[in-house]
């Protein structure tokens, strides 16, 4: 009989861990944990590079930070490595005091030498994801040790609190043992050749190997401060297709299966091995409207466009109700979400509002989406919506690279997109939705609302106060006007967060739906 890859690469490592090639894959002891995703994506294991969905998301097995989230709790930071820190009275300067007895999986203690070297390493390599650090103005000289369990790091300003410490979350605030990465350091490197598929963390887990386009592998750390892990090994299988996830689900050749798609779910919930979670994303779907384009600069007819929308049925139909309808840009589950939704599908409404705008016939407009599933129906589906109003539009696909080099450069009249954050704070997406204080070149800030040439000065004060303000609860009163006033006038008809799904073996304990692969800790999990 025919193997096919995927069961080749399975016999392999069962082989590899001792396990008899009699055995199924399915009799694999439960102190083994085995997930498929879509892996792909990894170019490097090394906190200080890593930035892709999967990479970001093994390093979060391997290391630990100095503060952290709660799985599932992704409003307020938690102490981690930190146990405690303050703020100086200038609001720029945080005192962190490092938990003592911990260590990293060589033995080595993890202290102020390392948090210092750590961050310092970030700065210093200046790969893709430093500027989650150096947006603070951190520079190496900025990060200093006061004593062997207390680190001082300033910033160029003051910032509200949960916005540095949601990037310190994040993977380039990962602590690294200094002598275990300086011993295999190259070149003066500081062992980034090395570290792309090592450890030197202090994590739940070691990388014990790195196949590309196969597996990650890691192996329980003995010396973990929380405990001693769950499982004796992951095995993260690289599987790109999620049908062949489901199967191997299905078969119980995974214990987890990280990409399925709507589809698969509903083929999936009623087999009562497998338990089906879900959660929303930070992922936004939305309209962007350019304001250049002279219908679209009327805030009425932006208004008409979000009362012709039929949001329901693109969340029922096309997502097969694996989506969140939203029309604010904070997604659920973040510190600063607003829940209004004031636009209903109401087609009269949307004509009187064309009409007052000058448009009484309606205008001709094109929209601009890339050609990848469910794209492209979104966009049939809101041609077929506002043509009910007069609006003729033309739906244009073009591949993603084309698309956002246009977009960026303001040459799209409506846009079919979706953002996400990069750490779980607000402002991760009041800059880019709601700061604009000019249209052109000059502009701060070129995120979403400058691609739509869309201009406003008071949302930019109030992203620009919010990002300050200490107190919890004035800056939750700034993120609900600005996102009330975008949701009046901006240039966006949001339209929802797509949900994230698992199907996960019942024999699995404890899972909680992650938003996303870097968010998760296989930790918290057990296997009966």
């Amino acid at each position: 009989m025919k193997k096919c890859g995927v069961c080749i690469g399975v016999l392999v490592l069962m082989a590899m861990f001792g396990f008899s090639a009699s055995l199924s894959y399915a009799e694999v002891p439960k102190d083994i944990l085995v997930v498929g995703m879509q892996a792909g994506d990894v170019v490097s294991l090394d906190p200080a590079k890593a930035y892709e969905f999967a990479s970001s998301g093994a390093v979060k097995q391997i290391y630990d930070n100095l503060v952290d989230f709660k799985v599932g709790d992704y409003t307020e930071p938690i102490p981690e490595l930190a146990e405690s820190w303050e703020i100086g009275e200038d609001g720029k300067t945080w005192t962190f005091h490092i938990r003592q007895g911990v260590k990293f999986a060589s033995g080595n203690p993890v202290n102020a030498d390392a948090v210092v070297f750590s961050l310092q390493r970030v700065v210093k390599l200046e790969d893709t994801p430093s500027w989650v650090l150096t947006q603070w103005g951190i520079t190496p000289d900025s990060i200093t040790k006061i004593d062997d369990y207390t680190v001082q790091v300033v910033l160029d300003q003051k910032y509200a609190p949960g916005m540095f410490l949601s990037c310190l979350a994040y993977t380039v605030g990962s602590i690294v043992d200094p002598a275990v990465v300086m011993e295999h350091e190259q070149d003066g490197d500081m062992g980034k050749a090395w570290m792309s598929d090592h450890s030197a963390g202090s994590g739940p887990f070691i990388l014990e190997q790195w196949n590309r386009n196969e597996s990650i592998i890691l192996k329980a750390n003995e010396n973990y401060w929380k405990g001693t892990p769950p499982f004796k090994r992951v095995i993260i299988r690289d599987i790109n297709e999620p049908t062949n996830q489901m199967i191997l689900l299905e078969k119980g050749d995974l214990d987890i299966a990280w990409d399925l798609l709507p589809d698969q779910i509903k083929k999936l919930r009623d087999n009562p091995d497998i338990g089906i979670y879900e959660t929303s994303t930070l992922y936004t779907r939305y309209i962007g409207m350019n304001v250049g384009y002279e219908p679209l600069s009327k805030s009425e007819v932006r208004k008409a466009i979000r009362y012709a929308i039929d949001y329901d049925s693109i969340v029922d139909d096309i997502f097969q109700g694996a989506a969140i309808k939203t029309q604010t840009f904070i997604p659920k589950g973040m510190f600063g979400y607003n829940p209004a939704m004031p636009y209903n599908l109401d087609l009269e409404k949307a004509k009187k509002l064309l009409a007052d705008a000058g448009y009484p016939d309606g205008f001709e407009v094109d929209l601009t989406c890339y050609p990848e599933p469910p794209a492209p129906d979104i966009a049939v589906k809101i041609q077929s919506d506002l043509a009910k109003i007069g609006i003729k539009v033309n739906v244009v696909q073009m591949v993603s690279a084309q698309l956002y080099e246009k977009y960026r450069a303001q040459q799209l009249q409506l846009v079919l997109a979706q953002w996400g954050a990069d750490y779980w704070d607000p402002d991760a997406n009041a800059k880019p939705f709601a700061h604009s204080t000019t249209a052109g070149p000059e502009a701060p800030i070129k995120q979403l609302a400058w691609r739509n040439k869309y201009a406003n000065v008071e949302t930019s004060k109030l992203v620009d106060q919010a990002a300050q303000e200490l107190d919890k609860d004035k800056r939750a009163e700034l993120y609900e006007q600005i996102t009330n006033m975008i949701l009046e006038d901006g240039p966006f008809a949001i339209l929802l967060f797509p949900l994230k799904q698992y199907g996960v073996r019942s024999t699995v304990k404890n899972f909680i739906a992650p938003p996303s692969f870097s968010d998760y800790d296989f930790f918290t999990l057990s296997k009966e």
